[in-house]
C-alpha cells in the first residue's frame, strides 16, 4: 500500500511539472537567453578572455577569489546530474533532449552573465561581515520587492534540500547496483565526509573546491573521451540521431509510445538549466562573495561555467550515453542507464563511481552554501549551523526515496527559483547594459594604450 502511494504521488508530481515546465516557462527561459545575447552583442564572444580573467587574482572586497567564487559555482552546478541528469534526460526525452540542452546553454551563458552583475551590483555585507549576493538581494535592494525576494529565498532551500536528496540518491543507486552496498552504509560516509567539509565555512568550501573540481572534471571528460574513441564508428549516427530526434522527437522507445519533440524540449531545457543552473539564479550567490573590481568583470567569469558544465561535461556524457544505445529499450534510467553506458570500457563501472562520488560529492558542498545563505537572507546569519545539520538529514532521506521523485521535486523547485530571477533580470535589464558598456569601453581603452607602449 505504502509504495501504490508513493507511485501515486511520484504521478501527480509528474503531471505537475508537465504544466509548470510547459511553453510559457520554456519561452521565459530561452526568451530572456536571447534577449540578453543580442542586446549585450553576443556577450559569449569572450568567453576565452573570461576564462583567462577566472585565473588571475584580485585584491578587491569580498570573502574569496574570483576562482574560489567559481570553483563554488562549478562545484554545485557539475553534480550527479551532468551523468545521471543527461541519462535521465535522454531516457525521458529522447537523444533529441541533449540538443535543445545545448541550444539553450550555449545562450545561458548570457543569462548567467547578468545575474551575476547585478549579485555583486546589489550585495551586501551581512552581520557577520561577509559579502552575500544574489537574486535575493538583487530584489531585495534594486527593486525593494522584499517578498518576491523572500520567495525566491525560500525556493532556493528548497531547491537545496531536495538537491541534497538528488545527490545522496544516486550514489546510493550507482553504489547499490555495482556493489549491492546496502542504501545506509553509502548513506551515513558520505554524510560524515560533507559534514567534514561543509562546517568549516565558505573560505573551507572554497579551499576544498579548488582542487577537487578540476580533478574530477578532468577524469569524468577523460572517461566520456574514452568511451567515444573506442566507438568512434557510430559517433556520426547517434549525432545524426541526437539532431533528427530534436526536431521529429523519438519514434519508438522501449517498444512503447516513444517521445514527442515536445517532450525532448520540456527534458532538455529543464535538466539543462537543474545542471548550468542559468535562469534560476543560484549561482548568482557564489559570484556575489568574490573579490572583484567590478560587477561586469565577476559576470564574465561565472558566465564561463555553462561553458564547462554543460557544453564541454554534459555533452560529452550526453554523446556517450547516446552512442552505447541502451536508451532504446526505455527499461533504464538515470544512474543504471549512466552505468550501462560505461560498463563496455574495461573498469568503466568503477571510473563512472569514481566520477559520480566525486560529481555528488562536489555538488553537495556547493549547494549546501547556497542554502544555509538563502535561509540566512530570512532568518538571520545565525541559522548557518542549524541548516547545516538540516541538510545533513536530508541527506539521510535522500538514500531511500525513488530517483524519479527526486529529480522531478528538484525540477518543481527550480521552476519556481526561475520566475522572480528573472523578473529581476528583465525590470534591471538597463543596469546590465550601462555596466556592461562603461566596462566594455574601458577595457578597450587599456588594451590600446597597453599595445601603444
Amino acid at each position: 500500500m505504502e509504495q501504490s502511494l508513493m507511485q501515486v504521488f511520484t504521478e501527480g508530481v509528474v503531471r505537475f511539472n508537465a504544466v509548470l515546465w510547459g511553453a510559457p516557462m520554456l519561452a521565459l527561459i530561452v526568451g530572456i537567453s536571447l534577449y540578453f545575447t543580442w542586446k549585450l552583442n553576443f556577450i559569449q564572444k569572450h568567453l576565452f578572455h573570461s576564462i583567462s580573467l577566472s585565473v588571475k587574482k584580485s585584491k578587491s572586497a569580498g570573502a574569496i577569489s574570483s576562482f574560489g567564487a567559481l570553483v563554488i559555482a562549478l562545484a554545485a552546478m557539475v553534480g550527479t546530474g551532468n551523468i545521471v541528469g543527461v541519462a535521465a534526460a535522454v531516457s525521458t526525452g529522447g537523444p533529441g533532449a541533449l540538443f535543445w540542452m545545448m541550444f539553450s546553454a550555449f545562450f545561458a551563458m548570457a543569462t548567467k552573465y547578468a545575474e551575476s552583475v547585478l549579485a555583486v551590483k546589489y550585495r551586501e555585507q551581512n552581520a557577520a561581515g561577509e559579502y552575500v549576493g544574489g537574486p535575493m538581494y538583487v530584489l531585495k535592494n534594486g527593486l525593494n520587492m522584499k517578498k518576491t525576494a523572500a520567495v525566491f529565498a525560500v525556493a532556493t532551500a528548497l531547491m537545496g534540500f531536495a538537491d541534497a536528496l538528488i545527490q545522496t540518491n544516486s550514489l546510493v543507486d550507482i553504489y547499490g547496483s555495482v556493489f549491492n552496498a546496502p542504501p545506509v552504509w553509502t548513506t551515513a560516509v558520505l554524510v560524515v565526509l560533507t559534514a567534514c567539509v561543509i562546517l568549516g565555512g565558505v573560505r573551507k568550501i572554497a579551499a576544498f573546491c579548488k582542487w577537487l573540481v578540476p580533478f574530477m572534471a578532468v577524469l569524468y571528460i577523460l572517461l566520456c573521451a574514452a568511451v567515444i574513441v573506442t566507438n568512434l564508428e557510430k559517433l556520426p549516427e547517434a549525432l545524426a540521431c541526437i539532431f533528427k530526434s530534436a526536431f521529429t522527437g523519438t519514434a519508438v522507445l522501449g517498444g512503447a509510445v516513444g517521445v514527442t519533440m515536445k517532450e525532448a524540449v520540456r527534458y532538455g531545457v529543464s535538466r539543462g538549466v537543474l545542471s548550468n543552473e542559468a535562469g534560476s539564479g543560484s549561482g548568482a550567490i557564489a559570484a556575489a562573495a568574490a573579490k572583484t573590481p567590478n560587477s561586469v568583470r565577476q559576470g564574465l567569469i561565472s558566465a564561463t561555467t555553462v561553458f564547462w558544465d554543460t557544453l564541454v561535461i554534459c555533452l560529452l556524457s550526453g554523446v556517450a550515453v547516446v552512442i552505447a544505445g541502451d536508451w532504446r529499450g526505455g527499461t533504464l534510467f538515470g544512474a543504471q542507464l549512466a552505468e550501462s553506458a560505461f560498463s563496455s570500457l574495461p573498469g568503466g563501472s568503477f571510473f563512472l563511481l569514481a566520477s559520480l562520488s566525486l560529481f555528488a560529492f562536489s555538488t553537495l558542498v556547493g549547494w549546501s552554501y547556497y542554502t544555509a545563505k538563502s535561509v540566512q537572507f530570512c532568518l538571520g546569519v545565525n541559522v548557518e549551523k542549524p541548516v547545516y545539520l538540516l541538510w545533513l538529514v536530508m541527506m539521510c532521506l535522500g538514500g531511500f526515496l525513488s530517483p524519479k521523485l527526486v529529480w522531478e521535486l528538484a525540477d518543481t523547485a527550480i521552476a519556481v527559483m526561475c520566475v522572480p530571477n528573472i523578473l529581476a533580470l528583465w525590470l534591471l535589464r538597463k543596469d546590465v547594459f550601462a555596466e556592461t558598456k562603461a566596462y566594455l569601453a574601458g577595457e578597450l581603452a587599456a588594451r590600446r594604450g597597453a599595445a601603444e607602449n
